[in-house]
This record gives C-alpha cells, structure tokens and sequence, in this order.
C-alpha cells in the first residue's frame, strides 16, 4: 500500500472530477426521463406537482430526485467557483504574495475528508438559503423591482452583517481551549495555495457555522434593515466564494475605493502566519474596530527554500528532500 499510494494520491482529484461528470450527466438522463414521465402522470394524478411547475412553487415543492440534481449542480457550481478563483490572479495579472509560512505540500486523508465532507454540505446549505429566500417577504424576484437600495446597498449591508458575526465567530475558534478541537486543522496549512480546496479544508462544525451564518446575514438585513433582492442574495454568494477562495491562493489582489483598501488578499495570508489577527473573511473592517488588525509587512523574512515550485505546487524543499 505504502508503495501504491504515491501514484495513486495524484490521481484522485481527476478521478474525483471525472465521477461527478459521470453522475451528472447519468442523473440528468434520468431526471430528463423522469420530467417526461411526470407530464404523462400529471394529467391523472392531480396531487402530483408537474414538473415544470416545481421550480415555480418553490423549494418545498421539490421530489428527492430534484434535491439530488440540485446538490449535484452544487458540486459542478463548486468546481467552476474553483476554477475562476485559480485563474483570476492570471486573468488580473496580480502579483504573487511570497510564501512565508510553512506550505502543506501534500493532503493527508484527513484533509480529503474534510474538503469532501465540506463539498458535500454545500448543496444541503443553498437549498436551505434558497428556501429562505423564497419564502422570505422581504427577498424581492422580479427583475422589474431591482433598485439601487436593493442590490448595491444591500450587497454592502450583507457583506458588512457577514463580517462582523464570522470575526467574532473566528476570534472565538482561537481561543486555546477551543482551537485544538476544531479550528487547528485548518491552520496546518499556513501559506494556503490551492484556491477554494485549501478555503474548505475546515472540521465540518466550522464549515456549517461559516456557510450558515450567510443565511443568518440575509435573515438580519431582510428583517431589520433593508429588501433585498434575488439578484443581490446570489451575487452574496457567489462574490463571497470567490473572495474567500483567493484568500486561500498566492494571489495578491486589492480592491480600494479612493485610496481606502475594501479588500486585501494579503490580510488572510497574514492571518495563517499569525493567527491572532485579521480574523474578517472579506473585510478587515472589524479587525480595525476590535484592534485584531494586522498590516501586511513586505519586509518579513522570505524563505528561499518554502517557495513554490511552479510544476509541482510544492515547496522546493520538498521538492529537494524528494530528489
């Protein structure tokens, strides 16, 4: 075993992608059937919501099929959120943050549990938020009711919302008696490189109170400050992938607003160096008012042999300790 598995660990993230492909497609035959039959069915049995219909009624009205299509586009959103995450320094052109942090080169069993584990409660955590939005009074559909108040004011409100309940949530995650129990395992990884798999290689317990606490913000803005519209409850999640993401690559992008930064990939890299500070996932706004916040130091030492190979994405010392 010991000599199978160094061949076998590469292969896993492709095999891994080439099942999905094959479930999908095999679950969107049969849902493609399954939809046919239904119209037949529905013209004599009236307790049948036809399924053309269901997405309309909502969530609730879904079949268990229609769930397990919806967590597998889940998974395919997952790995196109991925990709976009990888590329988009490239695409910017950005520069490379230095690795100063030790590099978790390989994943360990334990690792793949933990992202597999997080993959899959992502499709159970937006059914969930879908349903809220649904039959939330206050989560507005139609195109013609977009505002300005309901898309750019509420993205920033819910951002902010976010940001505020995940630092103290973080902070509280580093807390010794605490740490080693959940929140250590993601800080093996102390210079993150792999995009949305390093960002999701958290204990489930983390995972589910991280990605639910996007619905207890979409809650909090709906009821007590603002509508929001659909548009807005998607671009909430989809930018919040994607920033938290890049927070987990070498890629150093700023997004500043005259001259004040909003966004800062470095602050999370700082983060996994030392961890008692910048514990915001998107914002540093509430480090700066807790005083958690660190400043990104480009004169910190740099250690040749903990940078990256560029073939192998892994450190060149380990590169050189395998030659």
């Amino acid at each position: 075993m010991a000599l199978i598995r160094p061949f076998v660990a590469p292969l896993l993230p492709g095999l891994f992608g080439v099942a999905t492909f094959l479930l999908s497609g095999l679950l969107l035959i049969q849902y493609h059937v399954h939809a046919a039959a239904s119209v037949v069915s529905d013209s004599s049995d009236q307790h049948e919501v036809p399924s053309k219909e269901r997405v309309h009624e909502g969530a609730d009205a879904f079949n268990a099929l229609d769930k397990l299509l919806f967590g597998v586009l889940m998974l395919i959103a997952f790995e196109l959120l991925d990709y976009i995450t990888r590329h988009s320094g490239l695409w910017l052109g950005s520069k490379q943050i230095p690795v100063r942090g030790k590099h978790l080169d390989d994943l360990m069993l334990v690792d793949r549990f933990c992202i597999g584990i997080s993959k899959a409660a992502t499709g159970p955590f937006v059914y969930f938020y879908f349903r809220f939005a649904y039959l939330e009074p206050n989560v507005l559909w139609r195109l013609s009711e977009l505002t300005f108040q309901n898309t750019a004011v509420a993205l920033i409100a819910l951002f902010i919302i976010y940001d505020f309940f995940y630092t103290i949530l973080h902070w509280a995650l580093h807390i010794k008696s605490v740490y080693g129990l959940i929140h250590k395992h993601h800080h093996r990884q102390k210079a993150p490189t792999r995009g949305n798999v390093d960002a999701v290689n958290v204990h489930p317990l983390e995972y589910f109170l991280g990605e639910y606490n996007h619905l207890f913000a979409l809650f909090l803005c709906c009821r007590l400050l603002i509508q929001v519209h659909i548009v807005t409850a998607l671009m909430f999640l989809a930018i919040g992938g994607i920033v938290a993401g890049i927070n987990h690559t070498r890629f150093d992008i700023v997004l500043s607003v005259r001259g004040v930064n909003i966004y800062d990939s470095k602050a999370h890299d700082v983060h996994h160096r030392i961890p008692q500070s910048n514990y915001g996932q998107y914002t540093m706004l509430w480090d700066k008012v807790f005083g958690t916040y660190r400043p990104y130091d480009p004169k910190d030492r740099i250690n040749p042999d903990a940078q990256l190979d560029p073939t192998t994405g892994k450190s060149l010392g380990f590169s050189k300790k395998a030659q």
